[in-house]
């Protein structure tokens, strides 16, 4: 059995499963600054039209 739990180990990755490629530190960095600047955009411009929405019906 233990022979056997070896064997698994030795032919199965784990440091990398389902095949994702490598990424570099700058490349995480980048694609979390892409993103952030994403989900802030699209946050600023839906509370802008729920504020012009808004506006317009208090007046």
């Amino acid at each position: 059995m233990r022979g056997l739990a070896l064997n698994f180990a030795s032919t199965h990755k784990t440091e990398n499963p389902r095949g994702f490629s490598e990424v570099g530190e700058n490349k995480q960095l980048l694609i979390a600054i892409v993103v952030h600047r994403f989900y802030c955009f699209i946050y600023c411009f839906v509370l802008k039209k729920v504020i012009v929405s808004l506006n317009a019906f208090s007046v």
